[in-house]
Formats: C-alpha cells, structure tokens, sequence
C-alpha cells in the first residue's frame, strides 16, 4: 500500500501519464489506474469492483427512469429498497459467512476449501456505502443518474481512497471529473498543500503508528507478562497508534488525490479535543459518521419523535457501526459502547471541561476494537485493572517491549507532538497542512525538510521490519 516500494512508483507513472496525454482523457486514466492498483492488491478485487459499477450504473438509470416515467413514490421506494436489500445481503454474505463457517463449523473439511470465496473484497466496505448513498440520491432526486460508465467507475474505485475511504459523495465527487481538463501541473498552491497532506500523513503513520504498533502487539499478544501500568499504557498506546494510522492514511489519500485536482473530504478533525462522545464522532472518521446520520439516523426519525426514540435510533445506529467494523462480538460490543455512551451524553451537561472523560471514553472502547476476540478484551481489562503495580519488573517490562530510554523519548515527544497539533487545529479550526500553507515561503520549506529528517529518521522500516497494514485496510 502507501508504505510500499510500489506505490510511489506508481503514483509517478499515473502522474506522468495524466499530465502527459490529451486533458480529455484523464478521468480513463484515473479510473484505468485504479483498476490497475486493485489489481495488484487482489485480482479477485477487482472482478466485483466491476461488477458493483456495472450494478450501480444500471440501477441509477432504471431509478432515475422511474422518477421521470411518473412511477409512484412507493413504488419507486420499493425498488430503492430492493436494490440496497442486495447491496446489504452482499456485505452480511462476505462480512459474515467466514466468521460463522471458522466459529460454528471448524472441523468440517468444505469450510477450508469455501471459506477464501467468501473472504472481504478488498475496499467493499467504503465503495458500498458510496453506492447505496449514489442509488438514494438518485431516487430521491437529489442527483441526475450518472451516464458516463468511466465516470462512475472512478467516483467508485478511485485508488487514492480505494482502501480505506473517505467515503464520498457523489454529489461531491463527480462533477470535479468534469473539470479535470483545466487542471495544470505546475499550482504551486495545490501541489504545496499535496505534499504537505502526504508529509504530514506518511510522518503520523510511519513515524508514529508503526512505532506504537510495536509496543500495541507485544502488550496485547503477551497481556500475562505485564503489571497494569503497562497495560493501562498499552490502551493508550493503541488510542494513539490507530488515529494516526487512519488519519496518516486519510491525508496521504487527500495529497495523492489533490495532485490530480481531485478534493477530498476532510476525514479527521482533531477528534481527542472533543467534549463529548458525539462531538468525537463528528471529528472521527467524518465521511463514516455523516453517512450514518443522513442514510440511517434521521430515515429512522433522528430526534424528532421524542428522547427515547433519539436514544432508540442512536443505539441502532452505533450498533450497525459496530457490525460494519468487523464480524467479532467485541466490534459489536465496541459499538454499542459508544451508543451508550451518546446516550448517557444526552442528559449531562457539555463543556471543553469534559474532554479527558471523552479521551478515556473512547480509549477504553478501542480495547474492544484492538482484540481479536470479546473473550481476550474481557482478559485484558481483567489482567489491566487487577494485575496491580508491580515495581520490581518495571526493568524486565521494559526489556521484553525492547525500550530503551532513546526509544521512549522518541515515543513520548511524538504523541506529545500530535496532541498538541492537534489542539492547535482545533484552536484554528484548520488541519495542520492548510496551516502550513499559510506561512511564509521559508517556514514551508523548513516544515517540509524536518517532516522529511523526522520519516527518515525515527521512520520504522527497513531491512527485517515487515511494514504494518493501514488498520482500516482489514475492514
């Protein structure tokens, strides 16, 4: 992925290509190159990549058909449920058939042999919701059913956020295809503001996540080994491992995709500076949080049928968050978490006083979400709340987590330094690399050269280091 050998030679040979060839035929390109880059990730991929844009396409213009033909509105709801009925069985067919075949039918020798047809495609998760919002919109109007095939192919499987999203509108999305003819090489602004997302984003993952991710797996895979310091330091470890991981991957998607003069939405938004559970979810993972609330909560009545039917519907919808997330208990667990916390949430007071109680909220949650079971995360806050402190193997701790006082210098200015960025973008209400951009030619150009000595420097990678998988990339 990002982190690969392949992927900034490929992103140079797409560059060169889209700049390089007639204007006209650049959203070919981009759709050409996106097949391309499934490809090399599965090349089962990409078969049901093309089948869901065959199916999208087909069923945006029998929607759209209906509307102009006069169908009545219940009828036209009826194929619009029908179609996302199939969208919906297709996600619970490869989120779930593994996870029963492995729980309830191990020993049976056809679970082996079936179980790789049903595994996720790679990127299902994130296009599928871009294809239910695309079928909605049109049926209701919003939008005009997409007619050129490359077009939608793109809005789907565009490589920059092929993986792990953000989740686009394609209200959004598809007319910035139309433009891409006037888009020139050399912005200066645009391709500034690129290189500072990918910077930014390659620092947050390789230089914070992967390092964190060293220390996450050795506490979680050896829980029995640690006193409960250590493990209290391991969830907050993780807190910090998967937003840099996941944001790191949202801005290097939103630098890639700016290069081609294609924007994004704006996945994080100092998510740990929130008061609230709810206003965390309005700062994580946005492109997911706002398609829940506009094609779930408020079609299940949102706030407006009283405060038991706003609780109803926010812990329906945390509950199929959860479920989207992963097959396992614990991601079930983990959301209706949240719900509840949304909910208690309801009835306090807010106020920025409140934003430690929010940090560990979460922090605790994301214990759920690191396990591989419900069964090891339940172990894990066991072992955490009663293993005690244990002084006298503080030093063997250190060791069997290979940190030396170098080692925990590095990790503890790093997350130090994200969290005070990110108040910082909180205060400004900007993301770092818009704040970067508006200083002065000099300060740019030294920001850019310690992100680069920081990558190569306290980056992890190398010879012997297999790197770690964006988290997300697994739903």
């Amino acid at each position: 992925m990002f982190v690969s050998l392949f992927f900034p030679v490929f992103l140079g040979i797409v560059i060169l290509c889209y700049f390089a060839l007639p204007a006209k035929c650049r959203p070919a390109i981009l759709f050409f190159a996106s097949c391309v880059f499934c490809a090399s990730l599965d090349i089962r991929s990409l078969v049901i990549l093309f089948i869901s844009i065959l199916f999208t396409y087909c069923c945006g213009i029998l929607l759209e058909h209906a509307g102009k033909n006069s169908f009545r509105p219940g009828k036209i709801h009826f194929i619009l449920a029908v179609l996302l009925s199939l969208c919906l069985l297709l996600l619970l067919v490869f989120k779930y058939t593994g996870y029963i075949f492995q729980r309830f039918f191990p020993g049976l020798t056809f679970t082996q042999t079936l179980l790789p047809y049903f595994l996720m495609p790679i990127g299902f998760s994130f296009y599928l919701f871009q294809m239910i919002s695309y079928l909605v919109d049109v049926a209701k109007g919003k939008l005009a059913a997409e007619k050129n095939f490359i077009h939608l192919g793109c809005y789907l499987a565009f490589f920059p956020r092929f993986v792990s999203g953000p989740i686009e509108r394609a209200g959004d999305f598809l007319p910035q295809l139309s433009a891409l003819s006037k888009i020139k090489f050399f912005d200066r602004g645009r391709l500034s503001t690129a290189f500072t997302y990918i910077l930014w984003g390659y620092f947050m993952k390789m230089v914070v996540a992967d390092r964190l991710a060293l220390l996450v797996n050795s506490l979680f895979g050896s829980m029995q080994e640690f006193d409960s310091f250590f493990l209290f330091l391991g969830m907050l470890f993780y807190t910090m491992q998967i937003y840099c991981d996941f944001a790191g991957y949202s801005n290097i998607a939103i630098g890639c995709a700016a290069i081609f003069g294609i924007r994004l939405t704006q996945n994080f938004a100092s998510p740990y500076q929130a008061a609230s559970i709810s206003e965390f979810w309005r700062r994580w993972h946005i492109s997911l949080s706002s398609f829940l609330k506009d094609y779930i909560y408020i079609p299940l009545g949102g706030s407006r049928y009283g405060t038991f039917r706003k609780c109803l519907n926010t812990m329906i919808v945390f509950l199929l968050c959860g479920m989207w997330h992963g097959s396992g208990l614990n991601f079930v667990v983990w959301g209706l978490l949240h719900g509840i916390y949304s909910v208690i949430g309801t009835f306090l007071p807010s106020g920025r006083k409140y934003r430690v109680l929010t940090f560990f909220e979460a922090a605790f949650a994301w214990i759920f979400f690191r396990a591989e079971s419900l069964s090891q995360a339940l172990s894990y806050i066991r072992r955490m709340l009663t293993a005690g402190l244990q002084p006298g193997s503080f030093s063997r701790s250190l060791k069997l987590l290979e940190l030396d006082p170098a080692e925990i210098i590095v990790v503890t200015i790093s997350i130090l330094l994200i969290l005070l960025i990110d108040e910082l973008c909180y205060r400004k209400k900007l993301s770092l690399p818009l704040l970067i951009q508006e200083k002065p030619n000099a300060a740019r150009y030294l920001i850019f050269y310690l992100l680069l000595i920081g990558i190569f420097v306290f980056g992890v990678y190398g010879p012997g280091y297999q790197a770690e998988q964006f988290i997300y990339m697994q739903f």
